[in-house]
């Protein structure tokens, strides 16, 4: 009776004190993120900014001397799938006058010495008719902004300018006047379209990717975003889109611990290698206070009846390991009181349940056990505990899979929309740590971002 009344004290076995080396099934996780750049609000503004008239002149005292105006009408964007091509029509108007010898006596500014013949094209008449057609290449500079390069690729006049009075036909002259200003247009074309602002949107992207997930009670989902890349500029000429896919290159976690979440700048662009979708191959750490509190949850208060006697379990804790091999530590009361260990052999099944096979008293508890309680020995305790040691892991994956869905699909800014979605998430590859273990998990799936 003075026996039975003690507890029943085990030393703890010896576990592992550093964490064993971590390496994901997948040597480095990508996400690519194509992005759709909607050109008709672009252009338009583009368009909006540029100037619609020029006016220039050459007046020399002797020989031909002219003015012109020439009024561009709205351009025409044309998109094609590596470039932007596009025509502008115009009208221009000429003034001319002709003085064949000039003179100037005693340092005088020249004169004409014979009166001036004075003759017009497009003046009280139409104004005769240009086209002129550019073309735009359009890349990604290495802080996210876009260059753009544009070049004047025509320039036909539809009207000549032939002045009978002077028997002289001005078009070429004109032709070289107007396309010099045409060709001077090119770098304000190109100014426009460099200030539409994409680099903000990337910015909110990758903030957006360095924030945590929240998993409902499962953890963290950190996505560690370290590279990014981007391929070249497309065009769609049908749905009138600028495509260009982001490749960011991420060290993804999952805790069950709240880690700090530090915020980076963009990085330089690296390589692009042009691996559609994402494959990720994310660490989950989780922690077995989180686990504990998951068994305890279902074991915590528990009777089990042996003949006359009853063990009641108050707790039960994974304490750590010894060469990947799990201890539990039970706490329990009733006919006696104390605590026992256990050892086992944690797993990923294919069903993607956790389970603990092999569940065996530790040796320190057996040896003890066999002297002072040996009817603790029951198969009942250890066949409970082995089946508390399984856990579905399925709804940790929807969950994961929901939070990740509602991370992804949403309003970064106006105009701007993230949009994705899961396709698979599997774990594999269980290792112990000191304070927690460690998964891989697979996942994949396809994200866009929309910029209207």
């Amino acid at each position: 009776m003075l026996w039975s009344c003690k507890s029943i004290d085990i030393a703890q076995p010896v576990l592992n004190e550093t964490d064993p080396i971590i390496t994901r099934s997948s040597a480095v996780s990508k996400l690519s993120i194509p992005i759709e750049i909607g050109m008709q609000n672009q252009l338009k503004e583009v368009e909006k900014k540029l100037p619609m008239n020029f006016e220039g002149k050459d007046e020399p005292c002797e020989g031909v001397s002219f003015s012109y105006k020439f009024i561009r009408e709205p351009v025409d964007f044309q998109l094609n799938k590596s470039d932007l091509y596009y025509e502008v029509n115009g009208r221009f108007e000429l003034k001319l006058n002709y003085c064949p010898k000039c003179h100037g006596l005693w340092g005088e500014k020249e004169s004409c010495v014979i009166p001036r013949l004075y003759a017009s094209c497009g003046v009280g008449e139409p104004m005769r008719r240009v086209k002129v057609g550019y073309n735009t290449a359009i890349s990604l500079t290495s802080d996210y902004k876009f260059d753009a390069q544009t070049k004047l690729k025509m320039f036909k006049v539809l009207d000549p300018c032939e002045i009978t009075v002077f028997h002289y036909n001005a078009t070429a002259q004109v032709e070289e006047q107007v396309k010099g200003e045409l060709k001077a247009l090119e770098k304000e074309i190109d100014k426009q379209i460099e200030a539409v602002d994409i680099q903000s949107s990337i910015k909110k992207v990758w903030r957006q990717l360095e924030e945590p997930v929240d998993l409902s009670g499962y953890g963290l989902l950190y996505m560690k975003p370290k590279t990014l890349a981007f391929s070249p500029v497309t065009f769609d000429k049908q749905n009138n889109l600028a495509n260009l896919t982001a490749e960011l290159g991420l060290e993804p976690i999952i805790s069950t611990d709240k880690e700090e979440v530090y915020h980076s700048a963009l990085p330089k662009q690296s390589v692009y290698s042009n691996q559609p979708g994402f494959l990720l191959s994310i660490l989950v750490k989780a922690s077995y206070d989180s686990i504990n509190k998951q068994i305890n949850k279902e074991l915590m208060g528990y009777k089990i009846p042996i003949k006359r006697k009853v063990l009641i379990v108050d707790s039960v804790q994974i304490i750590g390991h010894y060469n990947q091999k799990l201890f539990v530590k039970v706490c329990f009361s009733g006919t006696r009181h104390g605590v026992f260990f256990l050892s086992g052999t944690p797993e990923i099944t294919p069903e993607q349940f956790l389970v603990v096979s092999d569940l065996a008293y530790d040796v320190k508890t057996k040896s003890v056990l066999l002297k002072t309680a040996k009817w603790i020995f029951d198969k009942r305790i250890l066949g409970l505990l082995s089946t508390s040691a399984k856990f579905d892991l399925k709804p940790f994956l929807t969950e994961a899979t929901s939070g990740i869905n509602q991370h992804v699909n949403t309003t970064l800014d106006e105009g701007v929309y993230l949009s994705g979605s899961i396709d698979k998430l599997l774990l594999s590859g269980l290792k112990l740590g000191t304070t927690g273990l460690f998964l891989n998990t697979e996942v994949s799936g396809n994200l866009k971002l929309k910029i209207k």
